[in-house]
């Protein structure tokens, strides 16, 4: 059992418990009331609902012994900095539904007021039209309470100008980005659908592209991309998964955010030197642009390995954007957690230089554990890069990578997890300073256990109001006391960021912490609310 956990006493007191319809479909809302000094800070945030200058955290769990009306398909639990709650979203099972709500989660700021928004995927969920479990996208605006559930949002392809038609496992909602592309001031949304089907080819995958206006997202010049357009390289086939994993961010240097999308199962038992795929689209004042499309493949970054023994298997599995040498073009950064390195699935990250021609395949870095500087050495199974995230943590103006590898054993514990911080520097991302933390850390909280999974997904967020972005790593198969055995409520960490990097947190959150009395969270932190988000390998 994990050690060292702040564990509270269940929420009681329920402001309010109610439904909410939009196109036919369900979502439950239960607030919480709580206690707590209202905050204020400074510096860059990326999920601030309440817009008090500090991030709230929103993360998924699956609903465990629950008390609500309709069966939940998932949940989605948001912590505020300030606002005096805690909200809890829930999916419903309806008769004819499925649902995987939470499947991912972003937020962003879609209508360009002073609060971010909540957008919420749910993969598996059924269109009351025909009834095809094609998946759905919930967004929930902020306000200075907290998020506003009345004024929530629905989209699926059976929606007013969403492009394509609802068909039975498309799995429309499974990744999410947000980010501006066309440069209004206003986030838009990236949506894939990375089992949709392009003509005959099950599974080839999409993306569609929504944007947003002062109302919100709108369905209005929705755009949307496969691989059998003209202008995306490679060709639709069966099992790419197209649009499996998304991020949006400042590649090119001008004023428009780019849209980066994975297909990890390309040329999957075609190639003896790498798979999967990673595109750049342009952004535009027009939204995403058809024109200057680049893409490299998992065989096109083998010469970087430096070992003709090191392949990216899967190369897309992970993704996001930062800037990591400061120059203002922002890297693409692609993980590939089944990379042979040359272990079975020790795992590997590409960072593809920010440059105004897009991507290229020589200009990129390969970084394992057994890059110099890198702590650990790759073991198969570790799995390094099966989570990612980019953002400041030194303060430094250069972007920092945390880099999750949930299978790490430590010592002869099998898949205990570990997590390491590469640092930005005007050279680029290397494994110069870099840090790593598990949970035999002194001050980390619990303990290295099989299966935990640590780093199985990663934050950087603004958690304390001060300095550069902090970090927070989820554990989703932790087991903490009062758990039932077997039935792990999982943790989030905190580690806060300074000039040295990441100082780890004497406490964490547990979805045992989150149980109210409708419900209380198991595997809690599988995806967490950051500029991009996808399913979880783990």
């Amino acid at each position: 059992m994990a050690a060292g956990l702040a564990v509270s006493a269940p929420a009681q007191a329920a402001d309010e418990f109610r439904t909410i319809t939009r196109d036919g479909i369900v979502l439950q809302y239960h607030r919480v009331a709580k206690t707590g000094a209202s905050m204020k800070g400074t510096g860059v945030t990326r999920s601030d609902f309440d817009g008090d200058g500090v991030d709230d955290i929103a993360a998924v769990g699956d609903p465990f012994n629950h008390n609500l009306p309709h069966y939940p398909t998932g949940a989605v639990a948001v912590r505020y900095s300030s606002a005096a709650q805690v909200d809890y979203f829930f999916g419903a099972m309806l008769s004819d539904n499925g649902g995987s709500f939470g499947s991912a989660i972003v937020a962003g700021n879609f209508n360009g007021d002073a609060y971010d928004d909540l957008a919420v995927g749910d993969a598996d969920e059924a269109d009351p039209r025909n009834k095809a479990r094609a998946g759905g996208v919930w967004i929930i605006p902020g306000s200075s309470s907290g998020l506003v559930v009345d004024s929530a949002k629905h989209f699926n392809q059976s929606s007013p100008g969403v492009p394509g038609d609802p068909e039975n496992l498309d799995w429309f909602g499974a990744s999410l980005a947000a980010g501006d592309l066309n440069g209004d001031g206003r986030d838009d949304l990236a949506v894939g659908a990375y089992s949709e089907a392009i003509g005959t080819k099950a599974q080839a995958g999409a993306v569609t592209v929504l944007f947003g206006g002062a109302d919100g997202l709108t369905a209005t010049g929705a755009q949307y991309f496969h691989q059998d357009q003209a202008a995306v390289p490679g060709a639709a086939e069966r099992n790419d998964q197209f649009g499996r994993t998304l991020a949006i961010g400042k590649v090119n240097g001008d004023r428009y955010a780019d849209l980066a999308i994975g297909a990890p199962m390309e040329n999957d038992g075609s190639s003896s030197y790498g798979t999967g795929i990673v595109t750049l689209l342009r952004g535009s004042a027009g939204g995403v642009s058809s024109t200057g499309v680049t893409a490299v493949t998992g065989a096109g970054v083998h010469g970087a390995t430096g070992d003709r023994y090191t392949i990216a298997w899967y190369l897309g599995l992970a993704l996001t954007i930062g800037d990591v040498n400061g120059d203002g073009l922002g890297e693409v950064i692609a993980g590939a957690p089944s990379a042979q390195t040359p272990q079975l699935d020790g795992g590997l990250i590409t960072v593809f230089t920010g440059r105004t021609g897009g991507l290229s395949g020589s200009a990129v870095r390969v970084i394992t554990q057994r890059t110099t500087g890198v702590p650990g050495d790759p073991e198969s199974g570790d799995r390094f890069g099966a989570a990612l995230a980019a953002g400041d943590v030194t303060g430094d103006g250069k972007a920092d990578v945390l880099v999750g590898a949930p299978g790490e054993a430590i010592g002869s514990t099998g898949e205990a997890g570990v997590v390491t911080l590469l640092k930005g520097a005007a050279g680029g991302l290397s494994g110069s300073g870099a840090q790593a933390f598990d949970q035999n850390h002194a001050v980390v909280p619990g303990s290295a256990e099989r299966g935990d999974n640590f780093g199985a997904r990663v934050a950087l967020l603004n958690l304390n109001g001060t300095g550069g972005l902090d970090a927070l790593v989820a554990s989703p198969r932790e087991e903490v006391s009062g758990d039932t055995a077997g039935y792990p409520s999982g943790t989030l960490s905190s580690f806060y960021g300074a000039t040295g990097g990441l100082v780890p947190q004497s406490t964490s959150t547990s979805g045992l912490n989150l149980r109210s009395n409708r419900t209380l969270l198991l595997g809690y932190g599988s995806r967490i609310a950051a500029p991009e988000s996808s399913l979880p390998l783990y």
